[in-house]
């Protein structure tokens, strides 16, 4: 069975329709790139995969199974064991998906303590070893910082660490280099590109 098995995917918002009969396989260690203007559905189908527009008024049809959990017909409960410790999503603006009011460190910990249940101690370390498997020096100290006080890569990479706390089996990226220089663009393509393998 494949990691994601996308059949006919149609979402639309009242008149609008973002996706219109799209289908797609995507095999374990693989990647899938969807490229296309904005306002194209690149980010709805991101949701899509996640069950992100349920209750949202969106009318999704078609067929989407992830980790072999079919995301039309999950239960709520079935949803959340999905996120997060089964398939993962890094969206494109870290400053508004991390916490401005907590530690890097902790928000992170907290993710793996939903999915895992355990110790603050343990979560606490896994936060740190995250941090570190992505690139951010000193992680130990650094999981003390709040988001203010890292650069956008920076960011970008601790939302990264996060999707990655419960070790998913996919990684679903939207647009995670947006806001980046072509720099930090790089290293952080090159990031995702070595995780994946």
């Amino acid at each position: 069975m494949s990691l994601v098995e996308v059949a006919d995917l149609t979402v639309g918002f009242g008149e609008l329709r973002a996706v219109d009969g799209l289908s797609f396989r995507l095999e374990r260690g693989a990647a899938l790139a969807l490229v296309g203007e904005s306002g194209s559905g690149k980010s709805t189908v991101a949701s899509a995969l996640l069950g992100l527009h349920r209750g949202t008024g969106a009318y999704v049809g078609g067929s989407v199974q992830v980790a072999g959990i079919d995301v039309q017909e999950a239960s709520d409960d079935e949803l959340r064991r999905l996120r997060g410790a089964r398939a993962a999503m890094v969206f494109q603006d870290p400053l508004s998906s991390l916490d401005p009011y907590y530690a890097i460190g902790d928000q992170i910990a907290e993710v793996y303590r939903v999915h895992t249940r355990a110790s603050r101690r343990a979560a606490r370390a896994r936060a740190v070893e995250v941090l570190d498997r992505v690139g951010i020096p000193d992680a130990a100290r650094r999981s003390r910082s709040r988001p203010h006080e890292f650069s956008g890569g920076m960011r970008q990479r601790a939302l990264i660490a996060m999707a990655l706390a419960c070790e998913p089996g996919l990684l679903i990226a939207d647009e995670p280099t947006t806001a980046l220089d072509v720099t930090v663009q790089a290293q952080i393509l090159d990031l995702l590109h070595t995780l994946r393998e």
